[in-house]
């Protein structure tokens, strides 16, 4: 009688636990279905973001909308942010870079107008080209940063698991640069090498400022060898702004 009461008490433990087993596989069965279908809705979003930024003519306004809102949620959202933010924060350098080239003035940093106004000590223009070198390498490291594997995870949360990582790392796709990305990168390297130039040839007039003057728009230098070093020196930055002369 108790063996039977003990095969019977087995049995419905078994028939509980097979139960539970079974609630806890269609649980899970219905949590990956719910994950496919935010996968699919954001693999969705992705595209449509990429097919703006691909368009013949660029949709801020629509671009930014995107940017602005989700349509996914848990560890997904964690992606989905990730990824907007980091295109948020590009679409930002970019702009910076822009307004950056817009305010340089720099076809008015070398000219006779400004040496006969500014010179011999230059403070005014030293200020601004130190200024624009300090903002210029700033926008540098945050440009290149977009091409940096390691600085692009950082946008993601530590915490999610492997899947979410690699899923990311999949949607941003490869980080290096671009052929247009390298190109606007050497675009900033030869401005930072103006600067340094220009700087260079304001460093030069101020430290040699007893050998010049300047007379009917024209600078003269009292020695040859100072003249012949500044010509050198105004040739790597390709300015017609200053017509120079000796004085010997």
């Amino acid at each position: 009688m108790e063996k039977k009461k003990l095969k019977k008490g087995v049995k419905i433990v078994l028939i509980i636990i097979g139960v539970i087993l079974l609630l806890f596989a269609g649980l899970i069965g219905i949590e990956v279905y719910k994950d496919m279908q935010i996968e699919k809705k954001l693999n969705k979003e992705i595209q449509e973001i990429q097919n703006i930024m691909d368009a013949t003519e660029f949709d801020e306004e629509k671009f930014k909308n995107k940017l602005n809102n989700t349509v996914s949620d848990g560890d997904y959202y964690k992606v989905e942010r990730a990824y907007k933010n980091y295109l948020r924060d590009y679409l930002s350098v970019i702009y910076e870079i822009k307004n950056f080239y817009n305010d340089l003035d720099y076809e008015n940093i070398l000219t006779i107008d400004t040496i006969k106004e500014d010179g011999p000590g230059f403070v005014s223009s030293k200020l601004y080209v130190n200024n624009a070198i300090l903002e210029l390498g700033t926008l540098k490291v945050k440009f290149n940063n977009f091409s940096d594997e390691e600085k692009v995870l950082s946008y993601l949360d530590k915490k999610v698991d492997k899947y979410y990582v690699e899923y990311f790392k999949t949607i941003i796709g490869d980080v290096s640069q671009s052929n247009t990305e390298k190109e606007l990168s050497n675009e900033l390297e030869k401005t930072n090498t103006f600067l340094d130039n220009v700087l260079g040839i304001l460093n030069y007039l101020s430290k040699y400022k007893d050998y010049w003057y300047i007379s009917s728009d024209k600078l003269y230098f009292t020695d040859e060898e100072i003249l012949n070093q500044y010509n050198d020196l105004l040739e790597n930055v390709n300015t017609e702004n200053i017509d120079t002369e000796s004085s010997m």
